[in-house]
C-alpha cells in the first residue's frame, strides 16, 4: 500500500488518529478511519501540487482544486467548499 493521509490538528472534522486516505499513484481513496468509511472509488486526484475532487467524491468531481500540497501537507484553497486556510488539514505519512 502507498502513503497514508491523516487529519492534521487544524482539520475541523478530525475525529480519528487513523488515516483517512491512502495514496495510490495520483489518486486518493478513503479508508476506514474516514468519518464516512472506506470506499473503492477515488475521492481526490493529485496533479502537481493541487488536489482535485474525483468522480468518487460525494460532492462530485471538478476542475477546481480543493487542496494545495506543500511539504507533505494539504492546505485547503479557495475552491474548497469551506474556503481556504493557512493551516494544513491533512498530513501525508509513509
Amino acid at each position: 500500500m502507498g502513503q497514508k493521509i491523516y487529519p492534521a490538528y487544524a482539520n475541523p472534522n478530525r475525529t480519528s488518529r487513523s488515516p483517512w486516505y491512502r495514496v495510490e499513484g495520483e489518486k486518493l481513496y478513503p479508508l476506514y478511519g474516514h468519518p464516512q468509511g472506506r470506499n473503492n472509488q477515488p475521492w481526490f486526484r493529485l496533479k502537481g501540487d493541487k488536489v482535485y475532487p474525483a468522480h468518487g467524491n460525494p460532492e462530485g468531481s471538478g476542475n477546481t482544486p480543493w487542496y494545495r500540497l506543500k511539504d507533505n501537507r494539504l492546505f485547503p484553497v479557495q475552491g474548497h467548499p469551506n474556503g481556504s486556510n493557512r493551516l494544513p488539514w491533512f498530513v501525508i505519512k509513509g
